[in-house]
């Protein structure tokens, strides 16, 4: 009789601990394609026309190229690719020290942490690296860099109208 009882009061307090945990789960799920694609779109189109162009992408690779060339030398190292990492990591560490307050701190930390976050740059990763630095010199150029967005952007644009939006992320027939 003990034991049915303690067995019953186990289940319970299970059934009511996962009561509670079963909605931060549900608040944690991953975003969709969809929801993934209309941030992308949102990201990048500079001019509002629920699009993104070729020339807005390599603008806004450009603009990246540029956040990742902190000696301004026109290539892009290994190392200042790490750099930039390591900035946003610190900043993110004091967002994070800061998340309890409120008031100017908290505004100066969210301040510097999207002004540290890098934005996405071809090569950004090791072995994508070695891919876009085509001459093999061991950094990448502003060329080799707009050439891999490039490349990028056509393989997004699925049905080859020159723009991305909402249509090249449906499923195809």
């Amino acid at each position: 009789m003990r034991k049915n009882t303690l067995i019953l009061g186990v289940v319970a307090a299970s059934l009511t601990l996962t009561g509670f945990v079963a909605p931060t789960f549900a608040a944690r799920q991953k975003p969709t394609p969809e929801q993934r694609a209309e941030w992308m779109i949102k990201r990048l189109d500079t001019n509002g026309d629920n699009k993104v162009s070729l020339d807005e992408v390599q603008a806004r690779t450009t603009d990246a190229f540029k956040t990742f060339d902190a000696d301004g030398n026109g290539q892009v190292t290994r190392d200042e690719i790490k750099a930039k990492r390591q900035a946003f990591r610190e900043a993110r560490k004091e967002m994070r020290a800061t998340r309890d307050k409120t008031g100017e701190d908290k505004t100066v930390a969210m301040e510097k942490l999207r002004e540290m976050r890098p934005a996405m740059l071809p090569g950004m990763r090791h072995k994508a690296f070695k891919r876009v630095d085509t001459d093999n010199s061991g950094s990448l150029s502003l060329a080799e860099v707009t050439e891999q967005a490039g490349k990028m952007f056509k393989r997004r644009d699925a049905n080859g109208d020159g723009f991305i939006d909402a249509a090249d992320f449906t499923k195809k027939i």
